[in-house]
């Protein structure tokens, strides 16, 4: 690669709402989890232990404390254990069908790697990759406690302070040091957003591309290099074609015909027979996760078997053509005359392997040819000084740039009976108990993946009902109900925690 100037800033932001069920044996949406440990944390932890020691390439990862939670649950992680057993047994039935074999034999290698990571680590997520930054291959960052989009509350300003302030005390709490760094969820600003991140001594974000282009006033370099807030946030703006290349369902990479296709699932083929432990509550099909067919084309003609060597062969090719047109960006940015300039590309963690089955591989090689350019917001900020002081445009990267995928009125009843239990906490007269218990059952209330599902039309009941269980649960606390039951279901984060909170909060 040319040694230009600048760098590239890959930030990967792992999510999943908390899902936990311990009332039944088996959950269909405890499956989330399951299938990113599967197929995008584990597979992670592998690719960043394989780079070489003289490779210095750094990457960005967001974990949300809801995830962070989920991965350190024992009853999570033995039903993690499980899963892998089931799809094991899966594997070996699906042997004698007349399935694709040179998929299938890539499926039972991923499940041994996944097993050998998970016994290497002693089953510990989470510190595996706080071991992965002391090594100096991530920047860990955090995101809100519940994934709330906090422009929905700025006329609450204690919640998003609180949202903020939880995330980083349960981060720091794991991880033995502070956040360097926090993701907004969906990438969502507002005034007043920044200046909540400040009081909590987080000075880095990324933002969409015009929370920056569209900015007061613009900055001379667009995206290519970061601005600072008022109250003193480094912002970095989220490139339009590294994007592209990635997210885009048209000209994206993943978009290739030899890649795996993500829908394509045994699950719909199989016999009913083999699929009894995949099967949902009503005894409908539904997805195993065991993918055998690959994209072949988007007009909708019959899958083709997934040739998972050529699959990888694809994916490294594409990741270098990532790294030299990266390359060659920046030399052409520097030669503008742009200090320090930057890429910046931010993606959800879950693309990597799960939606995008080979993305991991895609990240290995792009790891290897970046080296030095590989850097982190951090070590941006420590090499290069002065940045331009803008008032970000309020924005998100959702659709339309905006607040349209979780504000939309087939979402309208939920985030009502948020607000009113936003509005409703500070002027309750319970005790600590159960003021404590209020506030995780608003936290997990106003998580924004709910009013998301509802609005793609993907698990949506179950979004609903969770939002009706947190909001009656809320309103029983409030009526003086004993917090004792709830807190055994749902005691995350731990009661110090929260006590802290509520006694800095400002009504």
């Amino acid at each position: 690669m040319s040694s230009s100037p600048g760098g590239v800033l890959l930030i990967l932001h792992a999510h999943l709402p908390y899902v936990r069920h311990p009332e039944h044996d088996d959950h269909l949406e405890e499956r989330w989890l399951f299938e990113a440990m599967l197929e995008c944390y584990l597979p992670l932890v592998a690719v960043l232990d394989a780079l070489s020691p003289y490779n210095p390439a750094r990457l960005t990862l967001s974990l949300s404390p809801s995830l962070v939670a989920m991965l350190d649950d024992a009853l999570l992680r033995a039903r993690f254990e499980r899963h892998l057993d089931r799809l094991d047994a899966l594997c070996a039935a699906l042997r004698g069908d007349e399935l694709p074999r040179p998929a299938l034999d890539a499926h039972v290698a991923a499940l041994r790697h996944a097993r050998l990571t998970w016994s290497r680590i002693g089953a510990d997520l989470p510190g595996a990759f706080a071991r992965l930054a002391r090594e100096g291959r991530l920047s860990l960052w955090t995101t809100a406690l519940t994934h709330a989009l906090l422009p929905l509350f700025t006329a609450q300003p204690w919640f998003i302070d609180a949202q903020v302030a939880l995330a980083v005390a349960t981060h720091t709490r794991r991880f033995g040091a502070a956040p360097e760094g926090f993701w907004l969820p969906e990438c969502g600003i507002a005034p007043g957003v920044d200046v909540a991140l400040a009081d909590h001594g987080i000075y880095a974000t990324v933002l969409e591309s015009h929370a920056l282009l569209y900015g007061h006033p613009r900055p001379p370099d667009a995206t290519a290099r970061p601005v600072v807030t008022p109250a003193g946030v480094a912002c970095f703006g989220r490139d339009v074609d590294a994007a592209a290349s990635v997210w885009s369902r048209e000209v994206g990479y993943p978009s290739n015909a030899i890649y795996r296709d993500f829908h394509e699932d045994v699950g719909y083929r199989a016999p009913l027979s083999l699929l009894v432990d995949f099967l949902a509550a009503d005894g409908s099909r539904s997805p195993t996760g065991i993918k055998l067919w690959r994209v072949t084309d988007h007009q909708g003609s019959p899958k083709q078997p997934w040739n998972p060597t050529l699959a990888r062969s694809l994916a490294l090719a594409h990741a270098r053509d990532f790294a030299d047109r990266c390359a060659r960006r920046l030399d052409a940015l520097s030669q503008r005359g742009v200090t320090g300039p930057v890429i910046v590309a931010p993606y959800d963690a879950e693309l990597f392997g799960h939606w995008w089955f080979e993305g991991t591989t895609f990240l290995a090689g792009l790891l290897a040819a970046l080296g030095p350019r590989a850097i982190t917001p951090t070590d941006y900020l420590s090499r290069y000084g002065s940045l331009p002081r803008v008032v970000p445009n309020a924005s998100t990267w959702g659709e339309g740039g905006h607040l349209a995928r979780w504000v939309h009125p087939s979402t309208t009843g939920m985030l009502r009976a948020v607000d009113d239990s936003v509005r409703a906490l500070p002027a309750s007269a319970v005790g600590l108990a159960a003021r404590c218990q209020c506030l995780r059952e608003l936290m997990l209330m106003a998580a924004s993946d709910w009013p998301f599902l509802v609005r793609g039309d993907t698990a949506a009941d179950y979004a609903r009902s969770r939002v009706e269980d947190h909001r009656a649960a809320f309103l029983s606390l409030l009526s003086g109900a004993d917090p004792t039951a709830r807190s055994r279901r749902y005691g995350w984060p731990a009661d110090d925690v929260l006590d802290d909170v509520l006694a800095r909060a400002v009504w």
